[in-house]
Order: structure tokens, then sequence, then C-alpha cells
């Protein structure tokens, strides 16, 4: 005689309810040009301070987007490093407070170090602590 589902059943069922409610409550990231591939992070103020170290190999920086609108930038102490799209995506004109994510390569321009990024994480969240 088959009963219904045993104890055991019905515990997996409510584990797999709970990690997927709270997967699915947590911030999402806003993702812009390619999927970013969880490179090294390095700080923005060692690519301020060298950009052509930076230029020929892929990394990532991270941090509070400080720029004004439509010019994303992240600081480190004073440094200051715009991040501008490589061409195959536009960032949204807000992104005040956002914590951004980027993938790129450094650039040396006339106004300083550049981050030339092909895909941008966005998240509009406090850091965690």
């Amino acid at each position: 005689m088959r009963r219904g589902p045993g104890p055991f059943a019905a515990a997996t069922a409510l584990t797999l309810f709970a990690v997927a409610f709270e997967s699915s409550s947590a911030s999402a990231a806003d993702l812009y040009g390619k999927p970013l591939r969880g490179l090294s992070t390095v700080a923005v103020a060692a690519i301020v301070k060298d950009p052509a170290r930076y230029s020929a190999k892929a990394v990532r920086v991270e941090g509070l987007n400080a720029g004004a609108a439509g010019r994303p930038a992240l600081k480190d102490g004073d440094a200051v490093l715009p991040v501008v799209s490589d061409g195959s995506f536009k960032l949204p004109q807000d992104l005040a407070g956002g914590l951004l994510a980027a993938e790129g390569r450094a650039r040396a321009a006339e106004t300083g170090a550049v981050f030339v990024a092909t895909g941008v994480e966005v998240r509009h969240e406090a850091p965690a602590r």
C-alpha cells in the first residue's frame, strides 16, 4: 500500500522553496554589455596611477559610482576613474548611488586614465557589512 510523500519529501520541498525565495528576493544586478567573467579586481588608484600597465590585460574594477549623471566614474581616495563603454552598449544616464562592477581595459587619455568597459553590472543597494 503506497501512501503520500513522506516527511523527507516535504522537508526537501520546503528547503527548495526557501532557497528559491531567497535568491529571487536578493537584489539582482542590471547588466550592460557582455556578462562579467569574474576577473581579478584591481584598485582604482592603481589604474589611475599607471593606466598603461592595465591596457593590454582585461581586469575588473568595482565601487560606488562617483560620477555625474551620464558620466559614471569610480573614486578611490583622490583617484577618479571615468568608466566608458567600448561602444557595444550604452549605459543609462542615472547611475547615482549605484554600485558598479566593470570589466575591460584602461586607456590613457589627455585628462588622465579612462576605463573602457566591455561589461558593467549595476546594483542599487547598500554593500553588505
